[in-house]
This record gives C-alpha cells, sequence and structure tokens, in this order.
C-alpha cells in the first residue's frame, strides 16, 4: 500500500498472522451449517475494498465427502456485493482425500455440511489475516506463556507477538515505541529506526519499509 511520509512516497507491505485455529468434527445426523463469510467478522462490505483480509485453510483429517459433511462451498462468490445472499444449491461439497487440503479467502460464502453418514467427520481450520485486524481467537490469552517462549520467533510472531511495518501492536520502554516482541526477549529493539534519529521531543516518522534493523 502505497502511502506519504513527508515528501517520501513509501511502500507499506501488509504483514499477517493467525486469525483462529479449530478443530471441528461434524457428527452422525448433524445437520449442515448456515453458509456465511469469515470476514463478515470484519465488518467489511463487498466489494468495496477490493481486497481480502483472510485465508483460511482445511485439513481433512478424514476423508471428507458429500455424504459425512464435507464443507459446503460457492465458487465465484467472493465477487458478490451484500445485496446478493448465499442459496444452498449453489454450493458445492468438498469431497477429498484426508491429508488434503482446500483453501479459501475470507468473503467465499461456505459451511460444514450435513453428515449423513455413521461417522464423525474431522478436519482442522487455520486462518491468516492481516495483522492490521483484530485477531478472532485471542491469541495471547489462549497460549500459555511458558508454551509460548518454547516456539520459533516465527511463530510468536505469526500468533501477534510483534509489530508490523505500520507499527500496530507496538509497546512503549522507556519512552519509546519498540516491538512487541521485546516482550518475549531480553532486550529491546526500537519499534522504528527513526525514532533513535530523531530530535529530542520531535515526533516520528510514519513507518515504511525495512523498519527493523
Amino acid at each position: 500500500m502505497p502511502v506519504w511520509a513527508g515528501d517520501d512516497r513509501v511502500e507499506i507491505v501488509p504483514d499477517i498472522q493467525v486469525g483462529v485455529t479449530q478443530a471441528i468434527q461434524i457428527q452422525p445426523g448433524q445437520g449442515d451449517q448456515r453458509l456465511h463469510c469469515d470476514d463478515s467478522s470484519f465488518l467489511w462490505r463487498h466489494p468495496d475494498y477490493g481486497r481480502e483480509g483472510r485465508l483460511q485453510i482445511m485439513v481433512a483429517v478424514s476423508d471428507f465427502s458429500e455424504e459425512n459433511g464435507g464443507t459446503l462451498v460457492i465458487p465465484g462468490s467472493h465477487l458478490w456485493d451484500d445485496e446478493r445472499g448465499p442459496r444452498r444449491e449453489e454450493a458445492v461439497s468438498t469431497c477429498m482425500r484426508a491429508g488434503s487440503a482446500l483453501i479459501w479467502i475470507g468473503s467465499t460464502y461456505h459451511g460444514g455440511g450435513d453428515n449423513s453418514s455413521d461417522a464423525p467427520r474431522t478436519g482442522l481450520t487455520m486462518a491468516f489475516d492481516l495483522a492490521c485486524l483484530r485477531q478472532e481467537e485471542n491469541q495471547f490469552l489462549s497460549i500459555p506463556r511458558d508454551k509460548l517462549l518454547g516456539l520459533s520467533e516465527e511463530i510468536q510472531r505469526l500468533l501477534g507477538w510483534g509489530s508490523g511495518e505500520n507499527l500496530m501492536g507496538y509497546v512503549e520502554r522507556d519512552g519509546q515505541m519498540v516491538d512487541a516482541h521485546v516482550l518475549l526477549e531480553k532486550r529491546s529493539r526500537p519499534a522504528h529506526r527513526a525514532l533513535t534519529e530523531a530530535e529530542p521531543g520531535s515526533a516520528p516518522t510514519f513507518p515504511c519499509r525495512g523498519v527493523f534493523p
């Protein structure tokens, strides 16, 4: 996204983070889920933004079929505006082997199917969202700190323990805006290099690409 920082035109590249993780099991005899868009949680309208806020992945733990409630998807529904509602007859059922994955974007209408088989249908789903959006699942409270410290920095940042190029999620330490990951480290890192170069009392400049040392 191009933005102005004084006389300079700079490009801000969006970061991503884990929005939600779930294990979903549809039991025998369970009915289908109402068709919906995941990005409705962000209160976005369609197609005003012309961009996506979420990428969702469903990994099949068991085989998915029309009979056991394979995920229903309406192809092309990401192009609809908000006046166009979903109809069940437009949805297609996902059929895939265990270990396969279904990927869709947040503006796509989908839902769990009804399970008319005699065995449960199990899947693991994970959403990756723009880091400037609030996470659907509160990762800060969901994961104990001792477990968090055992994860790699890359995973910690995906869970929200970090500040992106637009400085969202920074923390204050000793009068400076610093990368939130410092809470898991022993040393501080300036959230923006310009903060250490600015004159005393001056306002920090808007962050730009490559802000972290």
